[in-house]
């Protein structure tokens, strides 16, 4: 059987990514897994952005951590630089509004990333409470994830959610901190993993490999191991004849 697929923050080979049109998208055409980055603004608002800056997804020179969600919310977000006017409706979107799609999926788990900036802005515990009070109508359908060890610790005092670890490095160093915190998913970029001779680290934790866009690879990731994939390319990939993704649960 071939990895789980994730939606890489909606689908944004087709959609503005993290926008609720995209997430839409990716729902109604069969996903059962979805990823998204959260940010939180000055005034602390969480909201979906992958980026600190908002220039890429809005044309507009914007830190989300310095500016307050009134500001934020007028500004087009529909990724001119790829898509030229065709999104320029889209807003960014807020997290309670992700929450709020999610609860209309219940069968759906949503992989929830928690941005460094963010971390850094407002300090580990205020982020993390932040996020689980947003999410608290949908929290048996979310998964916290991040790069930040200690982001996870934090987590794990603060609720009972599953949580994710995403490597920024494959090491000696990296191994040894997933085996000490055990997540129930360990993240790995694709380009960061070994060759395919090499054994991947054994675990409790489920494997997941990102950004993998074309269906051989990703069989050739299952072959290897690893039980998810990331894919900006979700809705073409679950009709695509050679996989053969499950049911959602």
């Amino acid at each position: 059987m071939s990895p789980l697929l994730i939606a890489h923050r909606g689908e944004p080979e087709s959609w503005p990514e993290n926008s609720l049109a995209g997430y839409q998208a990716v729902l109604h055409a069969g996903a059962c897994y979805i990823e998204t980055d959260v940010q939180i603004t000055a005034d602390r608002v969480p909201v979906l952005s992958h980026d600190a800056d908002l220039s890429r997804l809005t044309g507009h020179d914007c830190r989300v951590t310095e500016t307050e969600y009134p500001l934020i919310r007028d500004l087009p977000a529909g990724y001119p630089e790829r898509f030229g006017e065709r999104f320029d409706k889209l807003r960014i979107a807020r997290l309670d509004e992700f929450a709020a799609l999610l609860k209309q999926w219940p069968q759906v788990r949503a992989f929830i990333e928690i941005k460094q900036a963010s971390i850094r802005a407002h300090g580990t515990t205020r982020v993390v409470d932040i996020i689980l009070n947003t999410l608290v109508d949908v929290l048996p359908q979310c998964i916290l994830i991040s790069f930040e060890h200690e982001t996870l610790l934090t987590s794990r005092k603060l609720g009972t959610l599953p949580i994710g670890w995403v490597m920024s490095e494959w090491s000696e160093d990296s191994r040894d901190l997933a085996r000490h915190l055990n997540p129930q998913y360990l993240f790995c970029n694709r380009k960061r993993l070994p060759l395919e001779t090499g054994a991947l680290w054994q675990g409790d934790w489920r494997w997941v490999v990102y950004t993998v866009n074309e269906a051989d690879e990703v069989l050739a990731f299952g072959r290897r191991g690893i039980d998810m994939v990331e894919t900006n390319r979700i809705s073409q990939l679950l009709v695509d004849p050679i996989l053969n993704p499950p049911d959602c649960d």
